[in-house]
């Protein structure tokens, strides 16, 4: 059974458009308001072979399962993240989890990076090279400080799900963020606050 994130790239793919434009956000917009139950898409993802893979890669994209290691003291914490991995260490990884962004500050946010995107013959994405200290270095990326997370190996609960370049701008917008002890609405409602006060 092919998720829906597979499922929407194939069908943007069909419809020649190309991944991270005006028009394939838009193209997006109209299909994400016609899910209906987005609660299984992630179960749906965990379950396709193809995206299982043995470790992460600095500038990919990556969902798994997680349970956050101090998550009796955290106010949330997003139990699937979409994470683009910065940096990697011994026991774990610093990521961009975008799910902490609301869909319009993902994609604008996203939209900046793509200056950092490393490309192909036919331009299209193969990963980002992107740091933190290229991030922390300017205000112009400032939507990076709400979604900085540094995760553990010992706490991820799934299969380590690559997101195919080509997929990361279904993916952003697909909302299937599972944040615990609070709303998504409360969470970016705090995620702006601190990158108006960045």
């Amino acid at each position: 059974m092919e998720s829906k994130l597979t499922q929407l790239a194939l069908e943007k793919t069909g419809d020649q458009l190309k991944t991270m434009t005006a028009l394939s956000f838009k193209w997006l917009m109209a299909k994400i308001a016609e899910i209906k139950n987005p609660t299984s898409i992630p179960i749906v993802i965990s379950r396709e072979k193809s995206r299982q893979v043995p470790q992460f890669k600095l500038g990919r994209m990556y969902f798994f399962y997680y349970d956050a290691k101090t998550k009796d003291d955290l106010p949330y914490w997003d139990k699937f993240p979409l994470v683009l991995v910065l940096e990697k260490y011994s026991d774990g990884f610093l990521g961009l989890n975008l799910h902490y962004l609301p869909i319009k500050q993902r994609v604008l946010f996203m939209t900046k990076l793509m200056r950092f995107a490393i490309l192909n013959e036919e331009d299209e994405i193969i990963r980002m090279r992107v740091t933190y200290d290229i991030l922390n270095s300017t205000r112009r990326f400032r939507e990076f400080r709400p979604c900085l997370k540094r995760y553990l190996f010992t706490h991820i609960r799934s299969k380590i799900l690559l997101v195919q370049p080509n997929e990361w701008d279904v993916a952003m917008f697909l909302p299937i963020q599972q944040f615990k002890k609070d709303t998504a609405k409360n969470v970016w409602r705090e995620s702006l606050t601190k990158i108006r006060n960045s």
